[in-house]
């Protein structure tokens, strides 16, 4: 973990030395609305994992001074879990958690270019606000298993995506992202999930 985060710091800085600065007129903060979609699942579990929708929804902020580089965080409601089927009965297991990606942004071209290809990699903060486990077997009620999760929840996020510029001081943001813990939500149980988010930033 130490390796890693030294590493992206080492890559941030060299980066940021050797990177044009932007334009006059071009806007280094952007911010606004994102809704993404995709799968969720939980590794290590027993059984077998079948689909499961991840929604998230938020705010994304955007923060670039370089030519190639930049920083990115989203605060996202994010819809997290697994499916999982045994014994011929499935049982689904919801969790609720604000999901914080904290990102360093390499961009590919120019500032004045209206498509812009990205890729992203960082930390994801996870606060688990509520889990409850549901099964079809007999006897099986809806129950809160909050208590049977850690609050906290952290690993690594990459993405690959692009900005299309729209308007002025207006961009698309599309972003294909993986996430995957690096410390376990409960015994050896680890979230990982996938997707696709599209937002739209206001550059200010």
């Amino acid at each position: 973990m130490k390796r890693i985060l030294t590493a992206a710091v080492v890559l941030m800085t060299c980066s940021a030395a050797f990177s044009q600065a932007p334009a006059e007129n071009t806007k280094t903060f952007s911010i606004g609305p994102a809704i993404g979609f995709g799968h969720t699942g939980i590794r290590s579990t027993a059984g077998t994992d079948v689909f499961k929708p991840n929604w998230n929804a938020g705010i994304i902020l955007n923060y670039s001074h370089m030519k190639h580089t930049g920083l990115a965080a989203d605060i996202l409601w994010s819809m997290e879990g697994a499916r999982v089927q045994s014994n011929g009965y499935e049982t689904e297991l919801s969790m609720q958690y604000i999901r914080v990606p904290l990102k360093f942004a390499y961009f590919f071209g120019d500032f004045e270019d209206n498509f812009r290809p990205k890729i992203t990699i960082g930390p994801s903060l996870g606060f688990l606000l509520h889990a409850s486990s549901d099964s079809d077997a007999p006897d099986s009620p809806k129950t809160d298993v909050t208590g049977s999760y850690n609050t906290f929840d952290i690993g690594g996020a990459a993405s690959i995506g692009f900005n299309l510029k729209m308007g002025e001081n207006l961009w698309l943001n599309t972003d294909f992202n993986y996430y995957t813990s690096f410390r376990p939500i409960s015994g050896s149980q680890y979230n990982s999930n996938f997707g696709l988010r599209v937002g739209v930033a206001f550059g200010l």
